[in-house]
């Protein structure tokens, strides 16, 4: 479609408001897939006619500004700024939902909890906390699916943008301790921009040869902020922990790309917000020049669905009637001995980032929570997904139990696992319907799958959630969990053998 009169000139594109830290040629780098630009180019018709729009941000610590040196400096107000001054309007309303150090696995069942239902744009950066080495078919995967899946669901049909961050240091594999550049999940990931049409945008793209030719601003050799832990390859092949290169002084801060090897310093926050800005950018300009997709452009057929089935075989869609987590979730715990409400990190900025969360270090410490678990139907299952820290160190386990009211299997939470990092994981229990469902959590004396010292468990949010009848066995979620938990038994029994 072109709407442009015989003559007439083009727009002139936008352009952010602060001095770019990216190159045009790296920004169209970073835009790793547009498609057809459908949804935002419908955002951009609504700033062009003078309307405001709603944006929401999902994602982690870096989505809360980890790394900036200051508020305003973080991607996410960046990007609020460049539509502000783009398009002023009072009534613009920008959402940051972030929660640090965790997944889509965390949001799946309280989507609606985070993202209201006239969201014009929402941006998904959850990239560097998901497993790399996570397959298609499992929970984390069919999470994230799960995600776009709800919001391109909403009724205002919002913009999704898949925004992919990459930290230089934690993109280990195949030999190399750092800087692996096709390190998952980013290519995973992509894969669901293809499928379902969404704008996907690569800081890997933009910006991994200037950091591995050390150009100034994008140095990643060493960091400012010393003492974060990094596993190296030693001549023999075997990896030792040791620490990532710091020691930068003041004066050469601004020089590199991250603060601590995860988290970008401003100048990746900067990178970031333009990669975000682009596309809109674009789809402002297509339907500025009449170049936006319109009815006669598309293929519009009886067979053809508005949402296609899932991309990951035997997913299906689940219903959430009940969500706490952050502040909505310390009052859920009605009774409890040896935990307290209390923060992982005390003195982190804000509340999101010092990651609240009722906790307790020693054997038979115990908490209940009571839930209403009854279902608008009758038919189908009901499930608890449990929300809690899992990490490389201090972690224990914790049995789960229906005290009163409902029913259920025992079931184990696990905090340990091997991979340096800690982030929020989510245990799920069945249960019968109840208007008053009793679970108890007590922390158990067993180590857990990857043993260490301490026995610490940190609930952080609970969910109640609703299968279709059959669901818990057609390649759910769920069911992929279950046969995961199952396959690492097998596993840990064929070494044990050997």
């Amino acid at each position: 479609m072109n709407g442009r009169l015989p003559g007439q000139a083009l727009p002139p594109r936008l352009r952010v408001p602060w001095q770019p830290a990216l190159s045009k040629e790296e920004r169209l780098r970073g835009l790793s897939y547009y498609g057809s630009g459908l949804r935002l180019q419908r955002v951009a018709a609504k700033l062009l006619a003078g309307q405001p729009i709603k944006v929401v941000m999902l994602g982690g610590s870096v989505t809360g500004g980890g790394g900036a040196s200051a508020p305003d400096l973080a991607y996410a107000a960046r990007f609020f700024q460049f539509v502000n001054t783009s398009f002023p309007h009072s009534e613009h309303v920008f959402i940051n939902r972030a929660i640090a150090a965790s997944t889509a696995f965390l949001y799946a069942p309280c989507l609606r909890h985070h993202v209201p239902q006239d969201a014009d744009l929402v941006v998904l950066e959850f990239t560097v906390n998901e497993r790399a080495e996570a397959p298609m078919t499992s929970p984390e995967r069919r999470s994230y699916e799960q995600v776009i899946r709800q919001l391109l669901g909403y009724p205002s049909q919002p913009a999704v943008l898949l925004l992919h961050t990459y930290a230089w240091w934690e993109a280990r594999g195949d030999g190399l301790d750092r800087g692996l550049f096709y390190h998952p999940p980013e290519q995973d990931l992509t894969l669901f921009s293809h499928y379902y049409d969404l704008p996907s945008l690569s800081l890997r793209a933009a910006t991994w040869h200037l950091q591995r030719a050390g150009v100034p601003r994008f140095k990643v050799d060493r960091v400012p902020m010393p003492g974060r832990g990094h596993w190296y390859y030693a001549p023999n092949g075997t990896l030792v922990l040791g620490e990532i290169p710091s020691g930068v002084p003041p004066s050469q801060q601004q020089q590199y790309f991250t603060v601590d090897g995860l988290h970008p310093a401003d100048i990746g926050h900067a990178a970031l917000a333009e990669l975000l800005a682009h596309p809109l950018i674009r789809a402002v300009w297509e339907v500025q020049a009449g170049d936006a997709i319109g009815q006669a452009d598309r293929r519009l057929h009886p067979r053809l669905a508005s949402l296609p089935p899932p991309m990951i075989p035997a997913s299906q869609d689940t219903t959430t009637s009940f969500c706490a987590m952050l502040e909505d979730f310390k009052p859920m715990v009605r009774r409890h001995k040896g935990f307290q409400y209390a923060p992982e990190r005390p003195q982190a900025a804000d509340f999101m980032h010092q990651k609240w969360g009722w906790r307790a270090t020693r054997p038979g410490s115990w908490a209940e929570i009571e839930l209403d678990t009854r279902a608008e139907v009758d038919q189908g299952d009901t499930l608890i997904w449990l929300s809690h820290l899992r990490s490389y160190q201090g972690m224990g386990t914790a049995l789960i139990e229906c005290k009163s009211g409902c029913t259920c299997e025992p079931t184990k939470l696990d905090g340990t696992w091997s991979r340096r990092a800690s982030l929020f994981w989510s245990t799920r229990v069945f249960v019968s319907r109840h208007p008053q469902c009793l679970i108890r959590v007590t922390v158990l004396p067993d180590a857990g799958e990857f043993p260490q010292e301490g026995h610490k468990v940190a609930l952080v949010a609970v969910m109640v959630a609703h299968l279709q009848e059959g669901m818990a066995q057609a390649g759910t979620l769920v069911h992929v969990q279950q046969t995961g938990e199952e396959f690492r038994r097998r596993h840990r029994r064929l070494q044990s053998a050997l």
